[in-house]
Protein backbone atom coordinates (compact mmCIF):
# COMPACT_ATOMS: atom_id res chain seq x y z
CA UNK A 1 0.00 0.00 0.00
CA UNK A 2 2.87 2.04 1.03
CA UNK A 3 4.91 1.38 -2.60
CA UNK A 4 1.66 2.00 -4.44
CA UNK A 5 1.28 5.38 -2.71
CA UNK A 6 4.74 6.52 -3.41
CA UNK A 7 3.96 5.49 -6.69
CA UNK A 8 0.57 7.80 -7.06
CA UNK A 9 3.30 10.78 -5.39
CA UNK A 10 5.83 10.90 -7.93
CA UNK A 11 3.42 10.87 -10.89
CA UNK A 12 1.29 13.62 -9.37
CA UNK A 13 4.60 15.03 -8.79
CA UNK A 14 6.35 14.15 -11.84
CA UNK A 15 2.67 15.73 -13.80
CA UNK A 16 2.96 18.92 -11.42
CA UNK A 17 6.63 19.21 -12.74
CA UNK A 18 5.49 19.10 -16.33
CA UNK A 19 2.38 21.51 -16.08
CA UNK A 20 4.31 23.83 -14.58
CA UNK A 21 7.36 23.91 -17.40
CA UNK A 22 4.79 24.05 -19.88
CA UNK A 23 3.27 27.13 -18.15
CA UNK A 24 6.46 28.68 -17.73
CA UNK A 25 7.68 28.19 -21.23
CA UNK A 26 4.02 29.98 -22.52
CA UNK A 27 4.76 32.44 -19.97
CA UNK A 28 7.88 33.30 -21.33
CA UNK A 29 8.80 36.54 -23.05
CA UNK A 30 10.48 35.01 -25.41
CA UNK A 31 7.95 32.53 -26.40
CA UNK A 32 5.68 33.76 -28.75
CA UNK A 33 2.74 33.26 -29.50
CA UNK A 34 3.06 34.43 -33.38
CA UNK A 35 5.72 33.53 -35.86
CA UNK A 36 6.96 35.71 -38.58
CA UNK A 37 4.46 33.68 -40.78
CA UNK A 38 1.77 34.49 -42.55
CA UNK A 39 -0.19 31.65 -41.34
CA UNK A 40 0.61 32.46 -37.40
CA UNK A 41 -0.06 35.86 -38.44
CA UNK A 42 -3.70 35.66 -39.70
CA UNK A 43 -4.29 34.33 -36.30
CA UNK A 44 -4.56 37.95 -34.91
CA UNK A 45 -7.88 39.52 -34.94
CA UNK A 46 -9.02 43.09 -34.76
CA UNK A 47 -10.01 44.29 -31.47
CA UNK A 48 -13.79 45.55 -30.89
CA UNK A 49 -12.66 48.46 -29.30
CA UNK A 50 -11.50 49.77 -32.52
CA UNK A 51 -14.28 48.89 -34.66
CA UNK A 52 -16.92 50.83 -31.92
CA UNK A 53 -14.42 53.98 -32.10
CA UNK A 54 -15.70 54.96 -35.67
CA UNK A 55 -13.13 58.33 -35.49
CA UNK A 56 -9.57 59.22 -34.92
CA UNK A 57 -7.06 61.62 -35.50
CA UNK A 58 -3.76 61.82 -36.81
CA UNK A 59 -1.11 64.77 -37.33
CA UNK A 60 1.70 65.45 -40.03
CA UNK A 61 4.87 66.89 -39.41
CA UNK A 62 7.98 66.88 -39.53
CA UNK A 63 10.97 68.62 -41.35
CA UNK A 64 8.76 69.20 -43.95
CA UNK A 65 6.26 71.20 -42.18
CA UNK A 66 9.09 73.72 -42.18
CA UNK A 67 9.05 73.89 -45.79
CA UNK A 68 5.61 75.56 -45.94
CA UNK A 69 7.21 78.48 -43.95
CA UNK A 70 8.34 81.97 -45.92
CA UNK A 71 11.04 82.01 -47.44
CA UNK A 72 11.86 77.82 -47.12
CA UNK A 73 10.49 76.67 -50.39
CA UNK A 74 13.62 75.95 -51.78
CA UNK A 75 15.73 74.50 -48.59
CA UNK A 76 16.54 71.09 -48.60
CA UNK A 77 15.94 69.34 -45.14
CA UNK A 78 19.21 69.53 -43.62
CA UNK A 79 19.21 73.64 -43.94
CA UNK A 80 15.93 73.16 -42.03
CA UNK A 81 16.68 71.07 -39.06
CA UNK A 82 17.20 74.15 -36.78
CA UNK A 83 14.17 75.68 -37.66
CA UNK A 84 12.26 72.49 -36.74
CA UNK A 85 12.06 73.10 -33.28
CA UNK A 86 8.31 72.90 -32.27
CA UNK A 87 8.69 76.25 -29.42
CA UNK A 88 4.77 75.80 -29.08
CA UNK A 89 4.13 72.15 -28.56
CA UNK A 90 1.97 71.53 -25.73
CA UNK A 91 0.93 67.88 -25.71
CA UNK A 92 -1.75 68.90 -23.15
CA UNK A 93 -3.34 71.14 -25.03
CA UNK A 94 -3.44 68.53 -28.02
CA UNK A 95 -4.81 65.82 -26.43
CA UNK A 96 -7.42 68.23 -24.98
CA UNK A 97 -8.26 69.33 -28.34
CA UNK A 98 -8.43 65.47 -29.81
CA UNK A 99 -11.02 64.79 -26.97
CA UNK A 100 -13.09 67.60 -27.43
CA UNK A 101 -13.23 66.52 -30.68
CA UNK A 102 -14.55 63.27 -30.32
CA UNK A 103 -12.27 61.28 -31.49
CA UNK A 104 -11.51 58.10 -29.72
CA UNK A 105 -8.37 57.29 -30.34
CA UNK A 106 -5.22 59.60 -31.70
CA UNK A 107 -1.28 59.74 -32.20
CA UNK A 108 1.37 61.63 -34.65
CA UNK A 109 2.60 60.64 -37.18
CA UNK A 110 5.93 59.15 -35.78
CA UNK A 111 8.02 58.99 -38.94
CA UNK A 112 7.85 61.00 -42.20
CA UNK A 113 9.57 60.94 -44.75
CA UNK A 114 13.06 61.06 -44.01
CA UNK A 115 15.51 58.95 -41.81
CA UNK A 116 14.48 61.57 -38.59
CA UNK A 117 11.92 60.23 -36.39
CA UNK A 118 9.34 61.34 -33.90
CA UNK A 119 10.27 59.68 -30.90
CA UNK A 120 13.33 59.12 -28.08
CA UNK A 121 15.77 56.98 -30.50
CA UNK A 122 18.65 55.30 -29.18
CA UNK A 123 18.78 53.79 -32.74
CA UNK A 124 20.06 57.42 -33.86
CA UNK A 125 21.04 60.87 -33.30
CA UNK A 126 18.29 61.73 -36.06
CA UNK A 127 15.14 62.32 -33.53
CA UNK A 128 13.59 64.80 -31.77
CA UNK A 129 15.40 64.33 -28.75
CA UNK A 130 18.92 64.87 -29.75
CA UNK A 131 17.99 67.58 -32.66
CA UNK A 132 14.86 69.94 -33.63
CA UNK A 133 12.24 70.16 -31.00
CA UNK A 134 14.63 68.52 -28.42
CA UNK A 135 11.62 66.75 -26.63
CA UNK A 136 9.85 63.26 -26.74
CA UNK A 137 7.31 64.51 -28.62
CA UNK A 138 5.62 60.65 -29.44
CA UNK A 139 6.11 60.19 -25.77
CA UNK A 140 4.56 63.30 -24.03
CA UNK A 141 1.62 62.58 -26.83
CA UNK A 142 1.56 59.20 -25.45
CA UNK A 143 0.92 60.43 -21.88
CA UNK A 144 -1.97 62.77 -22.34
CA UNK A 145 -3.78 60.78 -25.09
CA UNK A 146 -4.04 57.44 -23.03
CA UNK A 147 -5.21 59.42 -19.72
CA UNK A 148 -7.91 60.81 -21.67
CA UNK A 149 -9.12 56.86 -22.44
CA UNK A 150 -8.27 57.70 -25.85
CA UNK A 151 -6.29 54.84 -28.17
CA UNK A 152 -2.60 55.52 -29.04
CA UNK A 153 -2.37 55.36 -32.65
CA UNK A 154 1.53 55.78 -33.99
CA UNK A 155 1.78 56.38 -38.13
CA UNK A 156 4.98 55.54 -40.25
CA UNK A 157 5.62 56.64 -43.62
CA UNK A 158 9.36 55.99 -43.52
CA UNK A 159 10.03 55.94 -47.71
CA UNK A 160 12.48 58.34 -48.01
CA UNK A 161 14.44 56.35 -50.47
CA UNK A 162 12.08 57.78 -53.06
CA UNK A 163 13.92 61.38 -52.98
CA UNK A 164 17.07 60.72 -54.65
CA UNK A 165 15.46 61.03 -58.03
CA UNK A 166 13.76 63.99 -56.84
CA UNK A 167 16.56 65.53 -55.64
CA UNK A 168 19.65 64.36 -56.86
CA UNK A 169 21.49 67.91 -56.85
CA UNK A 170 20.34 67.89 -53.10
CA UNK A 171 24.53 68.72 -51.65
CA UNK A 172 23.02 67.00 -48.38
CA UNK A 173 23.06 63.64 -49.91
CA UNK A 174 26.78 63.56 -50.21
CA UNK A 175 27.44 64.38 -46.66
CA UNK A 176 28.38 61.60 -44.35
CA UNK A 177 26.20 63.47 -41.63
CA UNK A 178 22.69 63.25 -43.64
CA UNK A 179 23.26 59.82 -45.34
CA UNK A 180 20.87 58.22 -43.18
CA UNK A 181 18.51 61.38 -42.99
CA UNK A 182 18.03 61.03 -47.17
CA UNK A 183 18.97 57.93 -47.88
CA UNK A 184 22.03 56.76 -49.73
CA UNK A 185 22.78 58.30 -53.27
CA UNK A 186 21.49 56.23 -56.22
CA UNK A 187 20.42 56.10 -59.87
CA UNK A 188 22.46 59.08 -60.10
CA UNK A 189 23.13 59.14 -63.76
CA UNK A 190 19.01 59.40 -64.29
CA UNK A 191 18.06 63.34 -64.61
CA UNK A 192 14.43 63.27 -65.75
CA UNK A 193 12.03 61.30 -63.61
CA UNK A 194 8.56 60.76 -62.55
CA UNK A 195 8.39 59.01 -60.00
CA UNK A 196 4.72 57.88 -60.50
CA UNK A 197 5.26 56.31 -64.14
CA UNK A 198 8.79 55.64 -64.51
CA UNK A 199 9.70 53.70 -60.84
CA UNK A 200 10.07 49.85 -62.86
CA UNK A 201 12.99 51.32 -65.42
CA UNK A 202 14.43 54.05 -63.48
CA UNK A 203 14.44 52.93 -59.09
CA UNK A 204 16.15 51.32 -57.52
CA UNK A 205 14.42 48.98 -54.24
CA UNK A 206 14.85 49.18 -50.75
CA UNK A 207 18.94 47.93 -49.93
CA UNK A 208 19.31 45.41 -47.59
CA UNK A 209 21.11 48.26 -44.82
CA UNK A 210 17.90 50.29 -45.18
CA UNK A 211 15.74 47.61 -44.21
CA UNK A 212 17.69 46.12 -41.79
CA UNK A 213 17.69 49.76 -40.14
CA UNK A 214 13.71 50.19 -40.98
CA UNK A 215 13.35 47.21 -39.00
CA UNK A 216 15.50 48.52 -35.43
CA UNK A 217 13.51 51.65 -36.00
CA UNK A 218 9.81 49.91 -35.96
CA UNK A 219 10.40 47.36 -33.47
CA UNK A 220 12.54 50.25 -31.16
CA UNK A 221 8.93 52.26 -31.58
CA UNK A 222 7.34 49.17 -30.55
CA UNK A 223 9.12 48.23 -27.44
CA UNK A 224 9.15 52.06 -26.54
CA UNK A 225 5.66 53.03 -26.93
CA UNK A 226 3.80 49.79 -26.99
CA UNK A 227 1.42 51.75 -29.56
CA UNK A 228 -2.50 50.51 -29.34
CA UNK A 229 -2.53 51.12 -33.60
CA UNK A 230 0.61 50.60 -36.30
CA UNK A 231 -0.90 52.50 -39.30
CA UNK A 232 1.56 52.17 -41.80
CA UNK A 233 1.48 54.50 -45.07
CA UNK A 234 2.15 52.80 -48.65
CA UNK A 235 5.94 52.33 -48.51
CA UNK A 236 5.19 49.36 -46.09
CA UNK A 237 4.18 47.15 -49.43
CA UNK A 238 3.90 49.83 -52.07
CA UNK A 239 0.77 48.09 -53.73
CA UNK A 240 -1.17 51.11 -54.39
CA UNK A 241 1.24 53.71 -55.41
CA UNK A 242 -0.46 55.31 -58.22
CA UNK A 243 2.14 53.81 -60.61
CA UNK A 244 0.47 50.78 -60.40
CA UNK A 245 -2.88 52.20 -62.02
CA UNK A 246 -3.53 49.86 -65.14
CA UNK A 247 -0.51 47.05 -63.74
CA UNK A 248 -2.20 45.99 -60.26
CA UNK A 249 -5.83 45.88 -59.37
CA UNK A 250 -8.08 44.20 -57.15
CA UNK A 251 -5.13 41.73 -56.07
CA UNK A 252 -4.59 41.13 -59.83
CA UNK A 253 -1.50 41.31 -61.88
CA UNK A 254 -2.86 42.64 -65.14
CA UNK A 255 0.95 43.86 -66.01
CA UNK A 256 4.33 41.98 -66.88
CA UNK A 257 6.08 44.81 -65.21
CA UNK A 258 4.95 45.21 -61.69
CA UNK A 259 6.81 47.18 -59.36
CA UNK A 260 5.89 47.39 -55.80
CA UNK A 261 8.54 49.39 -53.98
CA UNK A 262 7.83 48.22 -50.53
CA UNK A 263 9.55 46.36 -47.42
CA UNK A 264 10.16 42.75 -48.88
CA UNK A 265 7.40 40.10 -46.88
CA UNK A 266 9.82 38.44 -44.36
CA UNK A 267 10.68 42.17 -42.49
CA UNK A 268 6.79 42.91 -42.75
CA UNK A 269 6.21 39.44 -40.94
CA UNK A 270 9.26 40.30 -38.50
CA UNK A 271 7.68 43.32 -37.85
CA UNK A 272 4.40 42.19 -37.02
CA UNK A 273 4.97 39.24 -35.10
CA UNK A 274 7.21 41.71 -32.76
CA UNK A 275 3.82 44.32 -32.64
CA UNK A 276 1.61 41.57 -31.57
CA UNK A 277 3.58 39.54 -29.53
CA UNK A 278 4.21 42.55 -27.55
CA UNK A 279 0.70 43.14 -26.98
CA UNK A 280 0.57 39.73 -25.58
CA UNK A 281 3.21 40.85 -22.91
CA UNK A 282 1.68 43.76 -21.98
CA UNK A 283 -1.68 42.22 -21.73
CA UNK A 284 -3.22 44.34 -24.96
CA UNK A 285 -5.26 44.19 -27.83
CA UNK A 286 -3.46 45.91 -30.90
CA UNK A 287 -4.15 47.16 -34.15
CA UNK A 288 -2.48 47.22 -37.48
CA UNK A 289 -3.45 48.67 -39.74
CA UNK A 290 -2.29 49.36 -43.69
CA UNK A 291 -3.34 50.16 -47.45
CA UNK A 292 -5.06 47.63 -49.25
CA UNK A 293 -2.85 45.26 -50.81
CA UNK A 294 0.19 45.22 -49.02
CA UNK A 295 0.12 41.96 -47.05
CA UNK A 296 -1.91 38.71 -47.41
CA UNK A 297 -5.38 38.87 -46.40
CA UNK A 298 -7.04 38.80 -42.83
CA UNK A 299 -4.36 40.12 -41.23
CA UNK A 300 -4.89 43.78 -39.91
CA UNK A 301 -7.12 45.94 -40.98
CA UNK A 302 -6.93 47.60 -44.53
CA UNK A 303 -7.00 51.37 -45.08
CA UNK A 304 -8.14 53.93 -48.06
CA UNK A 305 -5.98 56.65 -48.31
CA UNK A 306 -7.73 60.12 -48.74
CA UNK A 307 -10.77 58.35 -50.50
CA UNK A 308 -14.44 57.05 -49.66
CA UNK A 309 -16.06 53.90 -51.29
CA UNK A 310 -19.67 53.87 -52.46
CA UNK A 311 -20.79 50.68 -51.28
CA UNK A 312 -20.83 48.58 -47.91
CA UNK A 313 -17.94 46.62 -47.20
CA UNK A 314 -18.01 43.31 -45.06
CA UNK A 315 -14.79 43.76 -43.28
CA UNK A 316 -14.16 46.73 -41.61
CA UNK A 317 -11.98 49.47 -43.28
CA UNK A 318 -10.17 52.50 -42.61
CA UNK A 319 -10.05 55.51 -44.46
CA UNK A 320 -7.84 58.61 -43.63
CA UNK A 321 -8.86 62.03 -44.87
CA UNK A 322 -6.60 64.96 -45.13
CA UNK A 323 -8.95 67.95 -43.44
CA UNK A 324 -6.77 70.24 -45.78
CA UNK A 325 -9.00 71.51 -49.06
CA UNK A 326 -7.60 70.71 -51.30
CA UNK A 327 -5.29 67.90 -50.15
CA UNK A 328 -1.64 68.85 -48.78
CA UNK A 329 -1.39 66.49 -45.43
CA UNK A 330 0.46 69.72 -44.23
CA UNK A 331 -0.52 73.25 -42.95
CA UNK A 332 0.06 76.06 -45.45
CA UNK A 333 -0.46 79.94 -44.92
CA UNK A 334 -3.95 80.52 -46.06
CA UNK A 335 -5.00 77.65 -46.66
CA UNK A 336 -8.65 75.96 -46.76
CA UNK A 337 -9.94 73.26 -44.78
CA UNK A 338 -12.74 70.77 -44.82
CA UNK A 339 -15.84 72.39 -42.88
CA UNK A 340 -17.69 70.70 -40.06
CA UNK A 341 -20.73 69.78 -42.16
CA UNK A 342 -18.76 67.89 -44.31
CA UNK A 343 -16.86 66.23 -41.82
CA UNK A 344 -19.70 64.79 -40.21
CA UNK A 345 -21.59 63.82 -43.11
CA UNK A 346 -18.23 62.24 -44.49
CA UNK A 347 -18.13 60.05 -40.88
CA UNK A 348 -21.44 58.95 -41.16
CA UNK A 349 -21.47 57.96 -44.29
CA UNK A 350 -18.25 55.80 -43.88
CA UNK A 351 -19.64 54.57 -40.75
CA UNK A 352 -22.83 53.25 -42.79
CA UNK A 353 -20.56 51.59 -45.12
CA UNK A 354 -18.90 49.70 -42.21
CA UNK A 355 -15.56 52.50 -42.31
CA UNK A 356 -13.57 54.16 -39.94
CA UNK A 357 -12.39 58.04 -40.17
CA UNK A 358 -8.90 58.53 -39.41
CA UNK A 359 -8.75 62.62 -39.88
CA UNK A 360 -5.56 64.45 -41.02
CA UNK A 361 -5.15 67.61 -38.93
CA UNK A 362 -1.71 69.31 -39.11
CA UNK A 363 -0.15 72.01 -36.59
CA UNK A 364 2.07 74.89 -37.43
CA UNK A 365 5.42 74.92 -37.71
CA UNK A 366 5.71 76.17 -34.03
CA UNK A 367 3.80 73.23 -33.23
CA UNK A 368 0.06 74.95 -32.22
CA UNK A 369 -2.92 74.45 -34.01
CA UNK A 370 -4.66 77.10 -36.29
CA UNK A 371 -7.75 78.29 -34.27
CA UNK A 372 -9.68 77.97 -37.67
CA UNK A 373 -9.28 74.48 -37.72
CA UNK A 374 -9.99 74.36 -33.98
CA UNK A 375 -13.06 76.09 -34.42
CA UNK A 376 -14.34 73.34 -37.10
CA UNK A 377 -12.92 69.94 -34.84
CA UNK A 378 -15.09 71.71 -31.72
CA UNK A 379 -17.78 71.47 -33.86
CA UNK A 380 -17.85 67.74 -34.75
CA UNK A 381 -17.26 67.42 -31.14
CA UNK A 382 -20.43 68.64 -30.28
CA UNK A 383 -22.38 67.16 -32.55
CA UNK A 384 -20.85 64.03 -31.12
CA UNK A 385 -21.64 64.94 -27.85
CA UNK A 386 -25.48 65.39 -28.69
CA UNK A 387 -25.39 62.13 -31.55
CA UNK A 388 -22.58 59.84 -31.12
CA UNK A 389 -24.55 57.00 -29.83
CA UNK A 390 -25.85 56.53 -33.54
CA UNK A 391 -22.09 56.70 -34.42
CA UNK A 392 -19.95 55.03 -31.56
CA UNK A 393 -20.08 51.26 -31.35
CA UNK A 394 -22.39 51.14 -33.87
CA UNK A 395 -22.80 48.72 -36.41
CA UNK A 396 -23.25 48.67 -40.23
CA UNK A 397 -27.29 47.90 -41.03
CA UNK A 398 -27.99 45.64 -43.94
CA UNK A 399 -29.01 48.55 -45.86
CA UNK A 400 -26.37 51.46 -45.87
CA UNK A 401 -28.75 54.54 -46.72
CA UNK A 402 -30.57 55.99 -49.79
CA UNK A 403 -30.58 59.49 -51.41
CA UNK A 404 -29.41 61.40 -54.42
CA UNK A 405 -25.96 62.10 -54.10
CA UNK A 406 -23.23 60.00 -55.54
CA UNK A 407 -19.78 60.07 -55.46
CA UNK A 408 -17.85 60.81 -58.80
CA UNK A 409 -14.94 59.26 -57.66
CA UNK A 410 -14.24 56.33 -55.37
CA UNK A 411 -11.26 54.35 -53.66
CA UNK A 412 -7.49 55.64 -52.76
CA UNK A 413 -7.39 59.06 -53.34
CA UNK A 414 -10.79 59.94 -54.52
CA UNK A 415 -11.03 63.03 -51.88
CA UNK A 416 -8.49 65.38 -53.86
CA UNK A 417 -10.41 68.21 -54.53
CA UNK A 418 -14.73 68.85 -54.64
CA UNK A 419 -16.01 65.46 -54.67
CA UNK A 420 -18.53 64.26 -51.42
CA UNK A 421 -21.24 66.63 -50.98
CA UNK A 422 -24.68 65.79 -49.58
CA UNK A 423 -28.16 66.94 -49.04
CA UNK A 424 -31.61 66.35 -46.86
CA UNK A 425 -32.64 63.51 -48.79
CA UNK A 426 -29.55 61.38 -48.48
CA UNK A 427 -29.98 59.12 -45.45
CA UNK A 428 -27.42 56.73 -43.78
CA UNK A 429 -28.08 54.01 -41.37
CA UNK A 430 -26.66 52.29 -38.61
CA UNK A 431 -27.85 50.00 -35.32
CA UNK A 432 -27.09 49.35 -32.41
CA UNK A 433 -29.03 45.95 -30.37
CA UNK A 434 -32.84 46.94 -30.99
CA UNK A 435 -32.22 50.40 -32.11
CA UNK A 436 -32.06 51.54 -35.72
CA UNK A 437 -30.65 55.18 -35.93
CA UNK A 438 -31.64 56.39 -39.64
CA UNK A 439 -29.28 59.78 -40.10
CA UNK A 440 -30.12 62.50 -42.12
CA UNK A 441 -27.23 64.59 -43.84
CA UNK A 442 -28.98 67.87 -43.39
CA UNK A 443 -31.55 69.47 -42.15
CA UNK A 444 -35.23 68.59 -43.67
CA UNK A 445 -38.28 70.37 -43.21
CA UNK A 446 -42.08 69.45 -43.00
CA UNK A 447 -42.64 66.06 -44.23
CA UNK A 448 -39.79 63.14 -44.00
CA UNK A 449 -39.64 60.24 -46.06
CA UNK A 450 -37.22 57.62 -45.77
CA UNK A 451 -37.57 54.48 -48.78
CA UNK A 452 -35.66 52.10 -47.40
CA UNK A 453 -37.73 51.66 -44.41
CA UNK A 454 -41.18 50.89 -45.90
CA UNK A 455 -42.32 47.59 -44.43
CA UNK A 456 -41.90 45.92 -48.03
CA UNK A 457 -38.33 46.19 -46.92
CA UNK A 458 -36.56 45.27 -44.24
CA UNK A 459 -38.80 46.14 -41.21
CA UNK A 460 -41.76 44.08 -41.08
CA UNK A 461 -45.67 45.42 -40.73
CA UNK A 462 -45.33 46.44 -36.22
CA UNK A 463 -41.57 46.17 -36.02
CA UNK A 464 -41.55 50.14 -35.06
CA UNK A 465 -42.41 51.03 -31.51
CA UNK A 466 -41.21 54.76 -31.62
CA UNK A 467 -38.99 56.91 -32.91
CA UNK A 468 -37.06 60.12 -31.48
CA UNK A 469 -35.27 62.97 -32.76
CA UNK A 470 -32.02 63.52 -30.70
CA UNK A 471 -31.98 66.56 -29.57
CA UNK A 472 -35.69 67.20 -29.54
CA UNK A 473 -38.07 66.86 -26.92
CA UNK A 474 -40.80 65.94 -29.67
CA UNK A 475 -42.95 63.48 -30.22
CA UNK A 476 -42.23 62.31 -33.33
CA UNK A 477 -45.68 61.47 -35.44
CA UNK A 478 -44.82 58.76 -38.26
CA UNK A 479 -46.49 56.21 -40.35
CA UNK A 480 -45.12 53.11 -41.67
CA UNK A 481 -46.54 51.97 -44.84
CA UNK A 482 -45.23 49.22 -47.55
CA UNK A 483 -43.70 51.61 -49.15
CA UNK A 484 -42.02 54.16 -47.00
CA UNK A 485 -41.30 55.71 -42.98
CA UNK A 486 -42.86 58.74 -43.14
CA UNK A 487 -41.97 61.11 -40.27
CA UNK A 488 -43.02 64.32 -39.08
CA UNK A 489 -39.84 66.94 -38.42
CA UNK A 490 -40.28 69.10 -35.90
CA UNK A 491 -40.53 72.80 -36.22
CA UNK A 492 -38.50 73.94 -33.83
CA UNK A 493 -35.41 71.67 -34.50
CA UNK A 494 -32.37 73.94 -33.97
CA UNK A 495 -29.67 71.37 -35.06
CA UNK A 496 -27.21 72.84 -37.82
CA UNK A 497 -25.88 69.37 -39.35
CA UNK A 498 -26.65 65.84 -39.63
CA UNK A 499 -29.95 65.01 -37.36
CA UNK A 500 -30.41 61.03 -36.15
CA UNK A 501 -33.67 59.86 -36.08
CA UNK A 502 -33.94 57.12 -33.23
CA UNK A 503 -35.93 54.07 -34.19
CA UNK A 504 -36.71 51.56 -31.20
CA UNK A 505 -37.50 48.32 -32.87
CA UNK A 506 -39.24 45.50 -31.72
CA UNK A 507 -36.39 42.77 -30.15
Amino acid sequence: MIKNTSIIILLFLSLSCTQNAAKKETENEDFPLYTPTWTSLQRHQTPQWLKDAKFGIYTHFSLESMQFKEGNGNKYKHELIDEFTFENFDAKKWAELFERSGAKFAGPVAWHGSGMVHWDSDITKLDVVDIGPKQDVTGLLKKEITKRNMKFLMSFHPGYWYNALLDNENPGREMPEFQELYGPAHDQAITRFTPWKDHVEKQSKYSASYRNLWLKKMKEAVNKYSPDISWTDVSFGGTVWSHNVGKFKNGKAISDSLYFNGFDERRQRLYLSHFFNNALKHNKEVAFVYKEHDISPGIGMRNFENGLIDKLAYDTWMTDIDICHPVSWWYKPNMDIKKADLLIDMLVDVTSKNRILLLNVPPKPDGTFAQFIKDELYQVGDWLKLNGEAIYGTMPWSIYGEGPSILPQTGHYSEKKDNASYNELDFRFTQKDNLLYAICLGIPKGEVVIHSLGSNARLYPGDILSIELLGSDAAIQYEHNPYDLTLQMPDDYHGNFACVFKIHRKP
